[in-house]
């Protein structure tokens, strides 16, 4: 199980090439990749999203890319021969008309007039891929050891919230039996204090099986108890989008709990009922930074 929430940035360097790169990630329904990375590498957009993708399934990532090519440092600019030629024509023919005279006629050509240009190094692509995405694997690991190890601290907690939902849902198995029998015992003391009506066992029991069957919540703790199984054995699934599973399963917890609450007629059994909704709350506000 791994978090949203994860950060690592790594620098690689060898003879031709430097590269940083930095991913940091946060909760998000969806993959949301945004990279920034330098225009030379804009061939390399749809690899690198495909590369991410296939390690990552949700979150709202942010991907930057530092690159720098070592080669040819001293050749990386050169100026425009033509046009420093013609702009110094020009130049020269407004001193001439004005006799005036410009103070340094360089300094105007380099600052303002775009007569030094950079070379465009001749690349070679695949050279570029294979660098790029080898070092891309390697920070995406470290990415991912890190969300997995929020992930394993997140499990434990939700196995905790998991082991206080058991205790309840097996106290509530214990107390439902009471239902009925406290059920009974109140309304003979409703009754016998209504000396007007006249009643007899039959109407009695007609009246305690008619409650029984509306206050029997067996099928939802049967159920109560089947989705923690699944909750547990979701929570060791190494499979992507866990996340939206877990918070399916916790779905069907809390409509079993309300119904639950609703069909019984104890005061023990709803306080136990409100506990396991409070550790589902504290499970539902975590599992929102599953992936």
């Amino acid at each position: 199980m791994r978090s949203m929430t994860g950060y690592s940035k790594e620098y690689f360097e060898n003879e031709k090439y430097a590269i940083s790169l930095e991913i940091k990630s946060v909760n998000n329904k969806n993959l949301n990749l945004k990279i920034k990375s330098p225009h030379m590498l804009n061939f390399l957009e749809n690899k690198i999203r495909t590369e991410v993708a296939s390690r990552v399934t949700r979150g709202s990532i942010d991907l930057k890319i530092e690159f720098q090519d070592k080669r040819e440092v001293d050749n990386l600019f050169e100026y425009d021969k033509n046009m420093t030629a013609s702009y110094l024509k020009v130049l020269n023919a407004i001193e001439h008309e004005y006799e005036e005279k410009f103070s340094n006629k360089l300094d105007l050509l380099v600052k303002n007039l775009n007569v030094i240009r950079r070379n465009d190094l001749e690349i070679d692509e695949k050279e570029y891929e294979n660098f790029i995405v080898k070092n891309l694997h390697l920070l995406l690991d470290s990415f991912i050891e890190m969300k997995e190890a929020e992930g394993a601290r997140m499990k434990d907690y939700f196995l905790q919230c998991i082991a206080i939902i058991e205790d309840n849902v097996n106290e509530i198995k214990r107390l439902k039996e009471n239902i009925v029998t406290n059920y009974k015992e109140k309304l003979l003391e409703r009754l016998s204090k209504i000396s007007s009506i006249e009643f007899n066992d039959e109407i009695l029991l007609r009246e305690v099986l008619l409650f029984t069957d509306k206050s029997d919540i067996s099928e939802e703790v049967s159920r109560l108890e089947s989705h923690l199984i699944q909750l547990k054995i979701e929570l060791d699934s190494p499979n992507a989008g866990v996340g939206k599973k877990i918070d399916f399963i916790l779905q069907e917890i809390f409509r079993e709990l309300n119904t639950s609450g609703v069909k019984c007629n104890l005061y023990d059994i709803s306080k136990l009922i409100v506990e396991c909704k409070n550790e589902i709350e504290k499970i539902r506000e975590q599992a929102l930074n599953i992936e």
